[in-house]
């Protein structure tokens, strides 16, 4: 569910169009993502949120990344940009486009065990050959490893 929070970087464009500027965080470790699964869907997600106004492009990811890390974990990391992802999907009554910063944590075991999950969240490790298959959108899966680049991406959810 999507919560409009002062500041926010959401947009309803018209009655049936949505435009958000999002940070998504890819919280790695062992060759596993962790996410929320929904158990009517399947569909996974990865932690992150809406960018506040204010927030500089190069800034806004990392701060965005990091504090929505903090508020959904009770974790302290330092979120590596990895990608941009343009995501446009439909739903039956509305249009939605995403602007993604995607970022990268790799976290140590010592992390991974101190997670703290927000109330009313719950999160799973999935292998990434799993996560590539629910993950949405789909592109994010391209970013589970380490590269070098930055990386732009375009998906057009077809499921």
């Amino acid at each position: 569910m999507l919560v409009q929070e002062p500041n926010d970087l959401r947009f309803q464009v018209h009655p049936q169009a949505k435009f958000d500027v999002r940070a998504a965080v890819l919280l790695v470790h062992a060759g596993q993502l962790l996410a929320t699964v929904n158990s009517a869907s399947g569909i996974a997600l990865v932690p992150g949120g809406a960018v506040k106004f204010g927030e500089t492009a190069a800034e806004a990811a990392a701060e965005a990344a990091a504090r929505e890390i903090h508020e959904e974990l009770k974790l302290n990391v330092v979120p590596q940009l990895v990608g941009i992802v343009e995501s446009f999907w439909q739903q039956p009554e509305r249009t939605y486009q995403q602007l993604i910063m995607v970022h990268r944590v790799t976290l140590t075991d010592a992390q991974k065990a101190g997670l703290v999950w927000q109330e009313g969240l719950e999160g799973e490790w999935l292998p990434f050959a799993k996560a590539a298959r629910v993950l949405q959108p789909r592109s994010l899966a391209q970013f589970l490893t380490s590269g070098d680049a930055i990386r732009h991406l375009v998906d057009h959810h077809t499921e």
